[in-house]
């Protein structure tokens, strides 16, 4: 566990707003070195909700012994003048509106990696699977970064004064192929959308394209597959093409990690999470995500100097989030 220190002592509602869920829970910040503690932590769908306000009055019907004083919600998205909007749902948050409605005396929005950038320093080792050790930099930035509804990633710097956390739309940059099966996806895509970035290729919606684009090279009608039902079916060993797609979707993020690794500096370490690859851990860590990460050549000693972690704990980012409002 990294060095922490909280001193306010408060309970808040904390929330971790993704594309497909809404997860909710009680952070109670620590008045000592100890990390937020996090407890009535559950998960509501958002496709059985209008907007985020009917989230937050369920979860006050279910849990009516809570009553926080104030909240923060780490968002799927960018964050403008204390709002979000959530493209995919068309949900509009806003922090003055929210602290109205609820009665909060404070209520913060934060980007959703920019919280699970935040938990690093708060996570033991039994919220992680090491990858791989490397050799830790305290002093030098760690990239946290991952795919779930879109590609996520952020960065977290270590200086005098505490932690800075600096939020990216790193998912937006250019997609690289490697190997002739994924040139051949990337090529597919490229003609129909003009332009294809890691996003594209590493997000739910991304496991589908690999998924599809793969069944049309191999002259296969692809089946309605979910991201789930993909994943699912590829750990099971039941369905060749789905076992291609998530190897390599797995070696993609390799590639993808170690070039952003290099251009951010990320001496400090690497955390992969997200809401795909911790469900899918066991299949990930025998895939060939290290292998792409550590083959830079000539660069390949600096990334092997890296400790790579994939985050598996599920209230993650409402530590970070309960860490972001404190500080």
């Amino acid at each position: 566990m990294l060095e922490e220190t909280v001193n306010s002592g408060k309970t808040i509602l904390v929330g971790d707003i993704g594309g497909t869920n809404a997860r909710l829970a009680i952070a109670t910040l620590s008045t000592d070195s100890s990390a937020p503690k996090i407890q009535d932590f559950r998960a509501y769908p958002n496709s059985e909700y209008h907007d985020m306000s009917q989230v937050i009055k369920q979860y006050q019907i279910d849990f009516p012994n809570h009553k926080p004083t104030c909240a923060c919600l780490a968002v799927a998205g960018p964050i403008f003048d204390g709002t979000a909007h959530l493209t995919n749902l068309g949900w509009h948050l806003d922090e003055g509106k929210l602290q109205q409605e609820f009665g909060f005396e404070d209520v913060k929005l934060v980007n959703d990696f920019a919280a699970l950038a935040r938990s690093v320093t708060a996570l033991e080792n039994n919220d992680l699977v090491i990858l791989t050790n490397g050799n830790n930099a305290p002093d030098s930035p760690i990239a946290i970064m991952g795919p779930g509804t879109g590609f996520g990633l952020a960065l977290l710097v270590r200086h005098a004064a505490g932690v800075t956390v600096v939020p990216t739309e790193g998912g937006h940059i250019s997609f690289v192929p490697q190997g002739e099966r994924e040139q051949a996806v990337w090529e597919n895509l490229q003609n129909s959308l003009e332009r294809v970035t890691v996003e594209t290729m590493l997000s739910g919606v991304g496991l589908m394209r690999i998924y599809r684009e793969l069944c049309h090279i191999s002259h296969v009608s692809p089946l309605n597959y979910e991201p789930s039902t993909i994943s699912q079916l590829a750990m099971d060993g039941e369905d060749e093409l789905c076992m291609e797609t998530l190897t390599i979707f797995c070696g993609i993020m390799g590639s993808v990690a170690g070039d952003l690794a290099l251009a951010l500096g990320a001496k400090g370490g690497v955390f992969i999470g997200g809401g795909i690859l911790p469900k899918v851990s066991d299949f990930f860590t025998n895939s060939h995500f290290l292998k792409r990460f550590l083959h830079k050549p000539p660069m390949s000693h600096f990334v092997a100097d890296i400790p790579v972690n994939l985050i598996t704990a599920p209230d993650a980012a409402l530590k970070g989030a309960a860490l972001m409002f404190d500080q």
